[in-house]
């Protein structure tokens, strides 16, 4: 084990309350240390912290494993993490669920990892150097806990982060099962680990109020809530995304589902566009608007830039409705959440002159546990809202 990492600041007291991160400008790193060691974590009095990896290549320096000084940390305590987490949502999740997260990094105590699995296939992020460094380990843990019939990796690390496939074969077509929805998922091309399961349940509630309603599903990747909205009997949904591969992907999954695609409609564009043309033009002829953008602010220096999009993209949706509608929006960035989105919904409700009664604000589902004292892997919010007047 390498020589112990001495924080230059007193955060003893957060990493022992669950905190896994240590960045590069709170700690002194000891000559001779390489991204994927085991180290210790020292307090700047010396008293013994934690035990984790180190990343010198990256501002991340350090993530906690164990605030037990008698746990090793190694390839075993990788594979009981992940069989813990893998019991987890034997627990929590529906029979009829075949795409979910199997292990979401240090929320499940297993840094650095990502996976999700799709009937049987497991698609592993990993980040950075340090993930690179711990890949084998992590496909073992895998492989041990839920027998793959193949496992994909990603790595920005490693091939400039294209998906590998590293154990068993591909099917010609991968469909998993979400209750009575299906979608097929590229693991190799797709998006993070291919569909984003982190919305299921939010999926559900969209599909609750779609009934008899024209639906508009922005920034719609795959199709993933309208294939959810149209099932429940939506009047008609839009599916918008910006690139074309993804609306035909949709096209296919309306397909997979017997929802015949052309008795609605998809359109490649840009959703703040979109919008704006609504605005422009004072139709207000969707009752649901859905909106699940990527993060517009993916790390802290872009939160002032990410809250006036967040806002303006929210305005031009409640000012698209008519009363009665209703706004599903969501936040997947760590850096804007909770309240602080809430906050950004009601100052967008109250630029366009609206009224909103809020029914309920969610997170992901539960197979995306949340460590406590962790409050930045906390990262998804879901706000359902109905413009009252």
């Amino acid at each position: 084990m390498s020589q112990p990492l001495r924080l230059t600041r007193r955060l003893g007291d957060v990493v022992r309350a669950g905190h896994p991160w240590v960045f590069s400008d709170a700690v002194t790193i000891p000559k001779g240390a390489r991204t994927g060691d085991v180290v210790d974590l020292v307090d700047v009095d010396g008293a013994w912290v934690a035990r984790g990896t180190i990343d010198v290549d990256t501002p991340l320096t350090f993530r906690s494993w164990t605030t037990r000084r008698d746990e090793v940390v190694d390839a075993a305590l990788v594979s009981a993490r992940v069989a813990a987490a893998r019991d987890l949502r034997r627990d929590v999740l529906p029979h009829d669920v075949s795409g979910y997260r199997l292990v979401h990094g240090e929320n499940d105590y297993v840094p650095g990892l990502h996976c999700d699995v799709f009937a049987g296939v497991a698609s592993i992020r990993s980040d950075g150097p340090l993930g690179a460094a711990w890949e084998q380990r992590y496909v073992a843990a895998v492989r041990e806990a839920i027998r793959p019939r193949a496992v994909v990796a990603r790595n920005r690390a490693i091939d400039d982060g294209a998906a590998r496939l590293v154990h068993g074969t591909l099917p010609d077509e991968l469909v998993f099962r979400e209750g009575g929805r299906r979608f097929e998922v590229d693991v190799l091309e797709g998006q993070k680990t291919g569909f984003f399961v982190d919305q299921r349940e939010n999926r559900d509630r969209v599909a609750s109020i779609s009934r008899g309603k024209s639906v508009l599903n922005a920034f719609a990747y795959t199709g993933g809530f309208s294939v959810a909205a149209a099932l429940a009997g939506a009047r008609g949904v839009t599916t918008l995304d910006i690139s074309r591969p993804a609306v035909d992907a949709a096209v296919r999954n309306f397909a997979l589902n017997g929802l015949a695609a052309d008795t609605h409609e998809l359109v490649v564009a840009d959703a703040f566009d979109y919008l704006s043309a609504l605005v422009d033009r004072g139709e207000r002829r969707f009752d649901v608007i859905v909106l699940d953008p990527p993060s517009f602010a993916p790390r802290r220096s872009a939160i002032a830039k990410g809250t006036a999009a967040y806002r303006a993209l929210n305005e031009m949706a409640i000012r698209a409705l008519p009363v009665g509608g209703w706004l599903a929006t969501a936040s997947c960035s760590s850096h804007i959440r909770g309240d602080a989105f809430v906050a950004i919904v009601a100052e967008a409700a109250q630029r366009a002159g609206r009224q909103l009664a809020v029914a309920g604000v969610w997170g992901a589902g539960p197979d995306h546990p949340r460590r406590l004292g962790f409050a930045d892997g906390d990262y998804l919010d879901f706000v359902l809202a109905r413009v009252q007047a």
